[in-house]
C-alpha cells in the first residue's frame, strides 16, 4: 500500500521539503530514456501497453514505483525534443531554469485569476507583461497577459478586436451580443496565416467566411499588393475590416510578413493590426535579427510563444496589447472574485484572460530569463537560424532534392521531385515508425512537401548533414 495521503499534501516545513525533494529526485531519476527521437514501438504495442495501467487502484501504490513505471511506460516510449532527430514540429527542448521553476510553481499553486490568490505571482506576471511590451517597442500604457498558447493569444486579440469594433457602433458585445452591423465586418490575413484566425471568427459568431486571405509572394510572405487589392474590392462592397493579422514566422516556411507596410494599411482602414509572432517574436532579442521584425512596435496587439524559440515547457504563451486600458473591454465582474471594489494597487488578472484559474507559467519565463540573460538567449536564436540556413544550402546541393524556399527563420521545406504524395508520406511515415527521425510533412501549393524544424540550438552541421543523408536513403531507386 502506498505511502498515507496525509503525508503527500504538500508541506513547506523541513520534513514536507525534505519529502518532496525525494520525489523529484525519484522523477528526474525515472526520465532515463534509450538514444533516438523516439522508440520504434507501435502504434497498437504502445496503446496495450498504456491501456495496461489501473490508473486509480483502490490501494495506492509507493510514488517512487509509480514513477519508475511511468518512465518505462510514457516517458521511454515519448517523443525526444533534445534529439537532434526530432525536428518535425515547433517542439523545442527545455531548459533546466525553467524545469525546475515548475515543480516550485506547482508546489506552491497561485492561481492568477484574482490578486488575494497570487499576490506576489500577479505583479511578477505583469512586470514580465511590460518588459515584454517595452522590448517590442509599445508605449508605456502597454500590458498583456499569459495564455495557454499561440491559438488561445489569437483568439483573445480577436475578441478585443471584435469588442472594440462594437463599442465604435455604441453596442457592448458581450453583453448583448453582435449587432446586425456585424454581417459586414472582416477579418483579413494571408493565406498562410494560422488556422487560429479563422477558429477565432467562428468562436466570436462572425464566422470562418468573415475572415478573408490575402495571396503570398513566392517567399510565403502577405503580398501587400494583393492586400491592397482586398481592401479596396471589400470596401467598394460595403465591408468592414476591422482586423489586419500579419504573421512573424507562418507555420510551414516560417515567413515574416511585411509588418510595417502592413501597419500603414492597418492604420489608413481603421482597423485593429494584430501580428502573430508566436515563432518569430523571440527575434526580438537579438540585435541581429531584431530587424526582421521592423513594424512590429506599430502592433496593437502581438501574440509571443515562450514554449517555442524561448525553450519554455509548454504552456507559455502571451499576449501583449498596445493599450492595457483596452482589457476592460473583456472585463464581467463577479460578486467572488473580480468585485471592482479593490483597494488601489489589486489587479485581478481575470478581468484579462478568457480564463479564470490560470498557472503561474511567468515564473518559469523569469527564470530562464535572468538565468541565461538577452546574450546567451540571442546566441542560441541565431545558432538555430543559421543552421536552418546550413541545411538549404545542403539541401540545394542535392540533386535530388528541392528547396521550396529560402529558409526565413528554422523552417526548410523541400520536395522531392519525381514522387507523388504517397511516395513523400511512405518516407516520413517509415523515418517515424523505426523510431530514426520525427520529420515534418505538410503541404504546399497542393503538394506535399518535407520539413525540417530546428530548435536545438545543440544540433550541429554533422547532425544536419546526417538527417539529410537519412532522408536519400529513403527515395527508392
Amino acid at each position: 500500500m502506498g505511502t498515507s495521503w496525509q503525508n503527500l499534501v504538500v508541506a513547506f516545513d523541513e520534513q514536507g521539503l525534505q519529502s518532496l525533494a525525494i520525489s523529484a529526485s525519484d522523477a528526474v531519476q525515472s526520465l532515463s530514456r534509450p538514444d533516438g527521437p523516439r522508440s520504434n514501438i507501435t502504434p497498437t504495442q504502445l496503446h496495450d501497453l498504456v491501456w495496461s495501467i489501473d490508473i486509480c487502484p483502490d490501494s495506492g501504490e509507493e510514488l517512487s514505483l509509480v514513477l519508475h513505471e511511468l518512465g518505462a511506460t510514457v516517458w521511454s516510449n515519448g517523443v525526444a525534443p533534445r534529439d537532434p532527430a526530432c525536428v518535425a514540429h515547433l517542439h523545442p527542448p527545455t531548459l533546466i531554469p525553467s524545469v525546475v521553476t515548475e515543480l516550485a510553481i506547482a508546489a506552491s499553486n497561485q492561481s492568477m485569476d484574482s490578486w488575494d490568490q497570487a499576490p506576489a505571482a500577479t505583479e511578477l506576471e505583469l512586470h514580465l507583461m511590460g518588459w515584454l511590451a517595452q522590448l517590442a517597442g509599445l508605449p508605456s500604457i502597454a500590458s498583456g497577459i499569459m495564455t495557454s498558447g499561440g491559438t488561445a493569444s489569437n483568439v483573445l486579440a480577436l475578441t478585443l478586436a471584435r469588442s472594440l469594433a462594437g463599442s465604435t457602433q455604441g453596442v457592448d458585445v458581450l453583453k448583448t451580443g453582435l449587432p446586425e452591423v456585424a454581417r459586414s465586418w472582416r477579418i483579413v490575413c494571408s493565406d498562410q496565416a494560422h488556422f487560429s484566425v479563422q477558429r477565432a471568427a467562428a468562436q466570436l459568431g462572425l464566422g470562418r467566411d468573415a475572415v478573408i486571405t490575402v495571396a503570398t509572394e513566392e517567399s510565403g510572405a502577405m503580398s501587400v499588393a494583393e492586400l491592397d487589392a482586398a481592401l479596396d474590392e471589400l470596401k467598394r462592397a460595403g465591408y468592414r475590416v476591422f482586423a489586419i493579422v500579419a504573421t512573424a514566422g507562418t507555420t510551414d516556411l516560417g515567413v515574416i510578413d511585411p509588418l510595417a507596410e502592413i501597419a500603414e494599411r492597418a492604420a489608413r482602414e481603421g482597423a485593429w493590426f494584430h501580428i502573430d509572432a508566436a515563432v518569430a517574436g523571440a527575434f526580438l532579442l537579438s540585435p541581429e535579427l531584431r530587424g526582421r521584425l521592423s513594424g512590429i512596435e506599430k502592433a496593437d496587439s502581438i501574440t509571443i510563444d515562450f514554449h517555442k524559440l524561448w525553450w519554455q515547457p509548454f504552456n507559455a504563451s502571451a499576449l501583449v496589447i498596445r493599450d492595457a486600458g483596452l482589457f476592460e473591454l473583456l472585463r464581467v465582474k463577479s460578486s467572488y472574485l473580480d468585485r471592482g471594489d479593490e483597494i488601489e494597487g489589486m489587479v485581478n488578472l481575470v478581468g484579462r484572460s478568457l480564463d479564470t484559474s490560470r498557472r503561474f507559467d511567468a515564473a518559469k519565463v523569469v527564470a530562464t530569463l535572468r538565468t541565461l540573460g538577452r546574450l546567451a538567449l540571442a546566441e542560441m536564436l541565431e545558432s538555430v537560424v543559421a543552421l536552418t540556413q546550413y541545411a538549404g544550402d545542403v539541401i540545394e546541393a542535392q540533386p535530388a532534392l528541392r528547396l521550396i524556399a529560402p529558409p526565413a527563420s528554422v523552417m526548410c521545406v523541400f520536395d522531392i521531385p519525381g514522387l507523388g504524395t504517397d511516395d513523400i508520406r511512405a518516407i516520413q511515415q517509415r523515418l517515424l515508425a523505426r523510431g530514426d527521425m520525427v520529420l515534418g510533412r505538410t503541404e504546399i501549393h497542393g503538394r506535399a512537401a518535407l520539413k525540417f524544424t530546428f530548435l536545438n540550438p545543440l544540433t550541429t552541421r554533422a547532425d544536419v548533414d546526417r538527417l539529410v543523408a537519412m532522408v536519400l536513403r529513403e527515395i527508392p531507386s
